[in-house]
């Protein structure tokens, strides 16, 4: 009898082993396809969201080569001088036929495209009789920051244009990712250039007393003492405030400032086929035009999720079944291109060209223009001129 229960003892944990065993077993199983289907679904959601970001830079190097951006602080909407900007159809959805063509995208500059919430809200404020002098110095270094923000990206997308359309798509998010860390870099050396150059704006004063009148602005002259001194202690007083700014906000506005500029590049409206196309357009038919790219990217990254997680055998059988759907074994259409029926030959990718009639140019590489107030003869704030005024009435 003793023998007998020792057996059925032992009989009952091994199928209590056993049992944790095969539950142990089935709950490994469990929690590896969780995994597997958590790690699927995240996979899809990076690369859907990398074809989005992908479609966004193939609609700003369109955006880049029409040129409508404003990149000119002689020109509108920085100023009332509106520019001339060539009419140009830039080539989108290329095919892969002999001879290639394409859809052709338009970026009119008409009134919607011309807007700019900001840089018209500035230049309302400066050509307000009451605007001072002092805000009028921080839109200046605002306005050089967004204008440095503009070119940076309209010839960084510009340059990307002239890669084949499918690089575009699939390095343009890398290659621009590199780009909007490196840029607001540079736009922090940008920002002290405006800085000091513009503080020349300490010594104006608007002379216009008509106050239903655009502002005239003038030198300060060397004779009004009070006025000069306070406009020598307001550039004292930024020189040390700068160096504040510097290691504190200054990164942070530079960054901020060409993400908006970036982000305010969405609201531009295209024309496609007489038919308005605007950024969320471009999104939907990149998704049409490249679903078998997508859709292979996909297929590969699933079967490698497949054999990762789940072991060799699911892995062939994914395989095998992306090669059925393929050859249409499996009736499915998502490695099936979509025929496009309003394609044209190739035209030009360069640039369009932008003109603005302005009668003095300004030289943006004048990093000294501050001190014309000091030492050019030219104008009515310079030392030399009012030293020669000083030595008439001397003479005199």
């Amino acid at each position: 009898m003793a023998k007998t229960n020792i057996n059925n003892d032992t009989e009952q944990l091994d199928k209590k082993k056993l049992q944790t065993i095969t539950g142990s077993t089935r709950n490994q199983s469990i929690k590896n396809i969780w995994k597997y289907l958590l790690s699927v679904f995240v996979t899809i959601l990076i690369i859907i969201g990398y074809f989005i970001f992908s479609s966004i830079i193939l609609y700003e190097c369109k955006l880049a080569q029409s040129n409508i951006v404003p990149t000119n602080l002689e020109c509108y909407p920085y100023t009332e001088k509106y520019p001339e900007i060539q009419k140009i159809f830039t080539n989108i959805f290329i095919s892969n036929t002999e001879p290639q063509t394409s859809v052709k995208l338009n970026f009119p500059y008409d009134k919607q495209n011309s807007k700019n919430i900001i840089l018209d809200m500035f230049r309302k404020y400066k050509e307000n009789p009451k605007s001072n002098f002092f805000l009028n110095y921080i839109i200046a270094i605002l306005e050089g920051l967004i204008n440095y923000s503009n070119n940076a990206l309209t010839t960084f997308f510009n340059f990307l244009n002239k890669m084949p359309e499918l690089l575009i798509i699939i390095l343009g998010p890398i290659l621009s990712g590199i780009y909007f860390v490196l840029s607001p870099v540079i736009g922090i050396f940008i920002f002290i250039y405006y800085y000091f150059s513009e503080m020349k704006w300490f010594f104006k004063e608007n002379t216009n007393n008509n106050t239903n009148a655009k502002p005239i602005w003038s030198d300060v002259n060397l004779f009004e003492v009070t006025k000069y001194g306070i406009s020598l202690f307001l550039v004292f007083i930024f020189f040390i405030i700068f160096w504040v700014l510097l290691f504190t906000a200054t990164p942070i506005v530079c960054f901020v400032i060409f993400y908006m500029c970036f982000f305010m590049t969405f609201g531009y409206k295209g024309e496609i086929d007489n038919k308005k196309a605007t950024i969320f357009t471009i999104i939907q038919e990149t998704f049409k035009h490249y679903k078998v790219t997508l859709t292979t990217i996909l297929s590969i990254m699933i079967i490698l999720i497949t054999i990762s997680n789940l072991g060799l055998l699911p892995g062939v059988f994914a395989i095998i079944t992306v090669i059925l759907i393929y050859f249409k074994f499996i009736p499915m259409n998502i490695f099936e291109s979509i025929k496009t029926t309003n394609q044209s030959p190739l035209s030009s990718y360069e640039q369009a060209i932008k003109k603005c009639n302005y009668d003095v140019k300004k030289n943006p590489l004048k990093f000294f223009e501050l001190f014309d107030n000091f030492f050019d003869n030219k104008k009515g704030g310079g030392i030399g001129r009012e030293l020669k005024k000083l030595n008439k009435k001397l003479s005199t």
